[in-house]
């Protein structure tokens, strides 16, 4: 029975107590951490040089919880939306822009709207252009009719791919 109670002892590491309850718990979560010196040291260091860690283990041994750990070590910083918006002189370069938390997606939507409204108004003078033309051909040349939807139909195609794409110029959100 002595052997057992000072096998406990050694586990506690000397605390008396009656429950749980009377345990002292660390506010910081890698205050909390148990058995694991070497590994709340490197994270430590990381969280202050702001460098990356990477956890290999077995499962149960902690890995999540310095993570986490580490995580509230981190130095508080704005939060930032990071743009890429397309570049015409130079697509292989795109224009990278950050924005304060949230304002990015605000200013997708905004770019969204006005490639959507652009669309819509070459759209609705297309479709102009293709009834005064079918117009003209029944009015004045009834016999040419199917020579003016030939007309309309390859007017159609090669608009598809002669005017630019209104969504080409929508930035995109790289980091939310």
């Amino acid at each position: 029975m002595q052997k057992l109670v000072d096998e406990t002892d050694e586990l506690v590491g000397g605390l008396k107590f009656e429950t749980t309850a009377e345990i002292e718990v660390p506010e910081r979560l890698i205050d909390q951490v148990i058995g694991q010196d070497h590994a709340v040291e490197a994270i430590k260091k990381a969280a202050v040089q702001k460098r990356h860690v990477m956890l290999i283990g077995s499962p149960g041994t902690g890995k999540s919880m310095l993570a986490k750990a580490m995580a509230e070590l981190l130095p508080k910083e704005e939060l930032e939306d990071i743009l890429v918006f397309p570049n015409p002189k130079d697509p292989n370069q795109p224009i990278i822009k950050t924005v304060p938390a949230g304002e990015g997606r605000k200013i997708i939507e905004r770019y969204k709207e006005e490639a959507m409204k652009k669309a819509q108004a070459r759209n609705m003078l297309l479709f102009m252009l293709i009834f005064m033309l079918m117009g003209y051909i029944i009015v004045i040349r009834p016999q040419d009719f199917i020579w003016g939807i030939i007309a309309a139909i390859l007017l159609l195609m090669f608009s598809r791919y002669i005017m630019p794409r209104e969504e080409r110029n929508v930035p995109k959100l790289l980091v939310d």
